[in-house]
């Protein structure tokens, strides 16, 4: 995921976290005791946490929300 996204001029921070909290509000994922979670990064906090079946699932739906953020803020690059 880290890698396919900054091959766009994603980083970590900017339209996902991975772990942390963002510069912004924008989705994260992490994992806790095995489960993968997804959650929102806002005002320094994390909430809405959801449990994903799969490391998988979780991580299509964090790309697929930073791509969109990316695209959005124009610094998604092909």
């Amino acid at each position: 995921m880290k890698t396919y996204l900054a091959a766009h001029s994603v980083e970590d921070g900017t339209a996902y976290s991975h772990g942390g909290l963002g510069g912004g509000d924008i989705h994260g994922i992490e994992e806790i005791d095995g489960v993968w979670h997804t959650y929102y990064s806002e005002r320094g906090s994390k909430r809405g946490y959801r449990a994903w079946p799969s490391e998988e699932e979780a991580v299509a739906f964090v790309v697929k929300d930073a791509e969109r953020f990316a695209r959005a803020y124009k610094f998604w690059k092909e």
